[in-house]
């Protein structure tokens, strides 16, 4: 199981845990602005908040393990196996794959106001 930590005193510290007994040959990742995002269902976003975190990349595209935006708005991609549900794509919904979710709304929100 994974754990995600916070501390803030003036400053603000974000960090995680990757605990597996495995690597995924993870590295800090950049992904500027201007690099473009391809969703599965949800298009290319071209244009988005630049974003920093580990990731592996595969076949140029960055899945994040946990990652911060331009703005500070952080997340991780905890792992509680046995514990997800996953529901059918819905065409009046926004249908995010799990892997997509960190750089969706990293690269589109400022604020956990703007996540929600």
């Amino acid at each position: 199981m994974c754990t995600a930590v916070t501390y803030q005193t003036k400053d603000f510290y974000f960090g995680r845990t990757l605990d597996l007994e495995y690597a995924y040959r993870e590295e800090v990742v950049v992904t500027p602005r201007s690099f473009p995002l391809a969703f599965r269902d949800m298009g290319v976003l071209e244009h988005h908040h630049a974003i920093i975190g580990m990731a592996t990349v595969a076949n140029g595209y960055p899945l994040y393990y946990e990652a911060a935006n331009e703005y500070g708005l952080a997340m991780a991609g905890l792992n509680f196996p046995g514990n997800a549900h996953y529901f059918e794509e819905m065409p009046e919904k926004d249908n995010i794959a799990p892997f997509e979710f960190v750089p969706w709304i990293l690269g589109q929100c400022k604020d956990l106001a703007q996540a929600v």
